[in-house]
């Protein structure tokens, strides 16, 4: 019962961290609305195209650091529960358990904000910072991986769904049977690709945009 109860505290925890959106932030300090800009996703790629490298970079960092952050808290309630419910019976590996649930809340308070309209992004930057904790090899891996294709195409999209595909499947046959890493895996990785079918549409029809041809201007209304 008690596992249940701090299952959901991490999951609300993890959506409301997954909920501030950097990208919003960052454009709205520059009187815009990053999802009436460029693409109008709320995401780094976005804000690099938008407003130039530094500030992607930054959105990035922010919007992985909700990811890592989220588990980082799911391991220490995990590790403290014991201490503060003595006469508590908690499942084996809790602070992994935990730590998976409060990723999964920031990937979906990512996806659909609170705090803004349920308008949100497209979580590869908030999962890099959560396998960067659960799976940090795996996620290397992964990057290295991602990063290439983006070097050889100029899409960030093939890089993000390839690199999230990659990290899961390595993360599943490195960990085979660990349930709670398995699963959040899965559904990361479902949640990601979703996101990014109309980039998928557009690259097989030719019209995904490449880093090298960026257009810095507003997204017309």
């Amino acid at each position: 019962m008690m596992t249940a109860v701090l299952a959901v505290i991490m999951l609300v925890a993890g959506y409301l961290i997954g909920s501030i959106m950097t990208a919003v932030k960052i454009a709205k300090a520059r009187n815009k609305d990053i999802r009436e800009c460029g693409s109008g996703n709320a995401g780094s790629t976005n804000i690099l195209r938008t407003f130039g490298w530094k500030w992607g970079l930054t959105c990035l960092f922010f919007d992985s650091l909700k990811g890592a952050v989220s588990v980082g808290l799911g391991m220490a309630l995990g590790a403290l529960a014991p201490r503060l419910f003595p006469n508590a019976s908690f499942i084996p590996d809790l602070g992994l358990f935990l730590g998976c649930v409060g990723m999964l809340g920031a990937v979906l308070g990512h996806l659909f904000p609170l705090f803004y309209q349920f308008r949100g992004g497209k979580c590869v930057a908030v999962a890099l910072g959560g396998f960067l904790v659960l799976a940090p090899v795996q996620l290397l891996i992964a990057l290295a991986i991602a990063i290439s294709l983006i070097v050889i195409t100029r899409m960030v999209s093939v890089g993000s769904v390839v690199g999230t595909l990659t990290v899961a499947l390595l993360v599943i046959t490195k960990n085979f049977g660990n349930i709670p890493l398995m699963a959040v895996s899965v559904i990361t990785a479902l949640i990601i690709v979703i996101a990014h079918l109309p980039n998928i549409q557009r690259i097989m029809e030719g019209r995904e945009r490449r880093l090298g041809s960026i257009e810095w201007e507003e997204k017309s209304k």
